[in-house]
């Protein structure tokens, strides 16, 4: 099996972590988005830039949606390892720090 492989689907995103028997841990729900390069794209780039494995699910139709339109119009289904959900809930909910005006 290629050590490069995560379910991301990139070469550079971050490998899914295994349990103790050496299978891929449990994927779970982060959020629902809109599937567009500036919402669901830009947070799992976001996310991989922090080590957070992510991968995009589309549910129902989702999928023929996204062949035929270019995006899904249920939106896109943002999954991400058990053991990292709640730093990753906490990077999505981060406040910008923004330089002071006298900078």
């Amino acid at each position: 099996m290629n050590s490069d492989w995560s379910f991301g689907g990139a070469v550079d995103a971050p490998v899914w972590p295994t349990n103790e028997a050496g299978e891929r841990e449990q994927a779970v729900l982060l959020e629902q988005v809109f599937d567009s390069a500036a919402d669901a794209d830009m947070k799992m780039s976001m996310l991989h830039a922090y080590g957070i494995p992510c991968f995009k699910y589309y549910a129902k139709e989702g999928g023929a949606g996204k062949v035929i339109n270019g995006f899904s119009g249920y939106g896109a289904d943002l999954y991400v390892p058990a053991s990292r959900l709640e730093e990753a809930r906490e990077l999505l909910r981060a406040e910008p720090i923004l330089p002071d005006e006298d900078e």
